[in-house]
């Protein structure tokens, strides 16, 4: 097993602080370690490659720099995850047990609706209906979505006054959700990955991210159902 080099150190090291970011991001920060490395090579053919050799060492220490796709944008992230940690941890390390039960709460909202998502008004709402009759108040209910925003636990649609599931939501606590939730999560139909904010098709139910069609009807003159085959307007 090869041993890495600075290039590599560099980056994990800012992914590590930083936790999660966008393939853009990612690849903007490899070109620098590179440079500053003093190595050759093309940072956009060899991301993968250098995130590759990263975790081949960081495996036995449970630790991972995992891909995941942002279900409003379609944007590529990659995020640093303790594959030791339980879905508590993960989130609760800057948070009391209180605001983590707050956030399953928004979690659970999001994925029982049909729309995937939770309209402003009624994620604060939900700060008044916590486990053993606890309440937070309002206050500390939209400081705490603010953070969560920032770190990109979720995502705040302001068009549409809601708020969303984040990719580091979705890449570090996907297991959890389907575990939790299976009977009620469902995969895209088109990229096979989970799929909590989406479209179905009116015909057969089949579920697809917004992105994941958007992309199916540039390549497409008759738009179908990739499932059922049934014509769409």
């Amino acid at each position: 097993m090869s041993r890495l080099g600075m290039e590599h150190h560099m980056f994990l090291q800012t992914l590590a602080a930083r936790r999660i970011v966008s393939e853009r991001e990612a690849v903007e920060l490899i070109t620098k370690c590179i440079e500053l490395a003093q190595i050759g090579g093309n940072a956009q053919v060899q991301l993968q490659d250098h995130i590759t050799k990263i975790n081949s060492q960081l495996s036995t220490l449970f630790l991972e720099i995992r891909k995941g796709t942002c279900e409003n944008s379609g944007t590529k992230y990659y995020c640093f995850v303790n594959n030791q940690e339980d879905e508590i941890s993960k989130l609760c390390s800057n948070y009391a047990p209180l605001d983590f039960a707050y956030f399953r709460k928004i979690i659970e909202q999001m994925i029982l609706s049909d729309e995937g998502c939770v309209q402003s008004t009624d994620s604060l709402t939900l700060c008044n209906n916590l486990p053993d009759q606890k309440k937070m108040t309002y206050v500390h209910a939209k400081a705490l979505l603010r953070g969560w925003c920032s770190e990109r636990w979720l995502i705040e649609d302001r068009g549409n006054n809601s708020f969303l599931l984040g990719p580091r939501a979705l890449i570090e606590l996907g297991q959890y959700i389907q575990s939790a939730y299976g009977e009620h999560v469902t995969n895209c139909s088109l990229c096979r990955t989970i799929c909590i904010y989406g479209t179905r098709c009116e015909d057969c139910n089949t579920k697809f991210h917004f992105h994941c069609k958007t992309k199916l009807n540039r390549n497409l003159e008759v738009l179908r159902c990739p499932n059922c085959k049934a014509e769409w307007s």
